[in-house]
């Protein structure tokens, strides 16, 4: 789990990979200029709502890998709803086994994202064959500005020991083939917000809790992640959005 969420396992499952914004969310499905008709594979790191805002922006097909069946009827049941139903099907299957039946024109791999950099490069490559000459790949992760203060590396635990030092991804999508086109840091006022949301989503659940203990535990580790976060977090913790473009020479490389 992202050290975000670490407080707001009752909350309700955002629209977005946190602490993407939906300002920011739109700007990345506008980002993509897919034309009518056209595809965008979502990778399935994140919640589907930026692929459901890709897919209506920008009238083309959309397809969501996700981990589960259950997750993929949860996504089909919210596209439902927002009557993209008939533009986006989700499906259960690990990106390395994936095939689209034509090249795509983006893919979305944004979300809460920790695998190395040697399988981040391997993930890369399989998008470059998927992606027609000119397509987008966005690429979105959490990293850290700077080393974390020793009381905040031990709240963060295991998931902070997954967040790399910027640049370290991009560098590994541009040695698969890709030309890195755009980087976006996104600002303290939007980590600013998701915190202070995620905070009191979780004193919501713990106010309607009827274990009064696990109320209380709730409400504790709330409030720890949330001092934690102005104390320590709001300096050291980062979120970047890439796009790279898949260059002309990289046809021979796929």
């Amino acid at each position: 789990m992202h050290p975000v969420h670490a407080t707001a396992e009752a909350a309700q499952e955002p629209r977005y990979p946190a602490p993407v914004s939906a300002r920011r969310a739109l700007a990345v499905a506008e980002l993509l200029e897919v034309a009518p008709g056209g595809s965008v594979v979502d990778l399935g790191e994140g919640p589907a709502g930026l692929l459901l805002d890709a897919v209506a922006l920008n009238a083309c097909h959309g397809i969501g890998l996700v981990a589960t069946e259950a997750a993929a009827a949860a996504a089909r049941a919210v596209a439902e709803r927002e009557g993209l139903a008939g533009r986006v099907e989700f499906r259960a299957t690990p990106a390395a086994s994936f095939a689209p039946p034509r090249r795509v024109d983006a893919v979305l791999c944004v979300g809460d994202l920790s695998r190395p950099a040697s399988a981040l490069e391997e993930a890369a490559a399989h998008c470059l064959g998927w992606l027609r000459v000119g397509g987008l790949l966005v690429y979105g992760e959490p990293f850290l500005r700077r080393p974390p203060a020793p009381v905040y590396r031990e709240l963060l635990g295991s998931a902070g020991e997954a967040l790399r030092t910027p640049g370290a991804s991009a560098r590994a999508v541009v040695a698969a083939g890709f030309e890195l086109t755009l980087t976006a840091v996104l600002s303290e006022t939007e980590w600013d917000a998701h915190e202070s949301a995620a905070y009191r989503a979780c004193l919501r659940q713990a106010a309607l809790h009827a274990d009064a203990g696990a109320a209380a535990a709730l409400r504790e580790r709330a409030e720890r992640w949330y001092q934690g976060y102005w104390r320590h977090g709001r300096d050291t913790l980062g979120y970047a959005l890439h796009a790279f473009r898949k260059p002309r020479h990289a046809l021979h490389a796929v």
